[in-house]
């Protein structure tokens, strides 16, 4: 058990050596984008407390707590008119562990247009960002599990693309009290992402034809703790915090809480500090399984943010 946390933290210190914000100096951001509803509603506040399939997206070992399979499907309709999806199944191998597959993106297309042709040129910009994913986890002891996943990454922009790999690494550790719970991860580390195909007129440098260059992968470092201090037949509160540490940005610190009713209904909020634009977030879970007798899940969640609109988030799971 300590091999596995000196592992994780032999990961971890590199990133969290940087003090200062780096932005714009890694590719692939849309990396950073959650596609489970609960964990946004968190504030993303949420590496220890993540159990089913969408828990690739945030702690892989959170898969480890599936009992036979699980599959989830998100939709979130993002900014700029983007539509973001996403589809993630799993499925238990007895006691070898925990399988897991997913792949969520976007892809859409826009007509050009100009000062002279301001109704469309004819001529389409097409842009997509895809990922797909393989996941294991498995349980080391009666109280940690571990998780790894490897990641194929793709960006196309107006005919120029650019592949990658990317790897996340988790841990979730059972505390033994209080439903405590702490998660280590490490998100998104691997080679630096290729320089797109194609080149590029750089017109502040004497119009010069230049060729792409690599970017590295935004990599992200996260500590999670949580617990329950109140629990009843009828209710349970649960907290979390998160500590992030991003390869491009500043510390980000993360607090949530989950308020379940007759384990039905879950009431979810969050605050986000040191973001640049992001503040809180709101949400709802319903657990299907209790009253409408089928294993069903329905998360929502309602992310704000300053100058940039509002973000929504839908998911629809199942439990085999």
């Amino acid at each position: 058990m300590k091999k596995i946390f000196i592992l994780l933290l032999v990961f971890a210190l590199p990133v969290a050596a940087q003090q200062f914000g780096q932005v714009g100096t890694s590719g692939a951001q849309f990396l950073k984008i959650n596609f489970d509803p609960r964990a946004s509603a968190l504030g993303y506040a949420a590496a220890s407390v993540v159990d089913n399939v969408s828990a690739v997206y945030t702690n892989v070992a959170g898969i480890e707590s599936i009992a036979q399979g699980d599959v989830a499907f998100a939709y979130i309709p993002y900014f700029a008119g983007l539509k973001f999806v996403s589809a993630a199944g799993a499925y238990r191998l007895g006691d070898v562990g925990v399988i897991a597959i997913h792949g969520a993106g976007f892809s859409a297309d826009e007509e050009v247009t100009t000062v002279e042709q301001e109704n469309g040129t004819g001529e389409m910009y097409t842009m997509s960002n895809l990922t797909f994913g393989v996941a294991f986890a498995r349980r080391i002891t009666d109280k940690l599990a571990i998780g790894v996943q490897g990641k194929f990454i793709r960006e196309s922009y107006a005919g120029h693309s650019s592949s990658a790999v990317a790897f996340d690494i988790g841990s979730a550790y059972d505390l033994g009290f209080a439903g405590a719970k702490l998660a280590l991860t490490l998100q998104n580390f691997g080679p630096d992402i290729e320089g797109m195909s194609g080149s590029y007129i750089d017109y502040s440098d004497n119009m010069l034809q230049k060729d792409f260059q690599k970017t590295p992968l935004p990599v992200t470092f996260r500590a999670s703790f949580s617990a329950v201090p109140y629990s009843t037949e009828t209710y349970s509160v649960r907290v979390i915090g998160d500590l992030v540490h991003p390869n491009d940005n500043t510390e980000h610190y993360n607090i949530g809480t989950e308020i379940t009713l007759y384990d039905f209904l879950a009431l979810r909020g969050g605050v986000k500090l040191n973001y640049d634009d992001e503040s809180f977030a709101l949400g709802i879970g319903i657990n299907g399984a209790k009253f409408l007798g089928q294993n069903i899940r329905l998360d929502y969640s309602f992310e704000k943010f300053g100058i940039l609109s509002s973000v929504q988030k839908f998911s629809l799971g199942f439990t085999l």
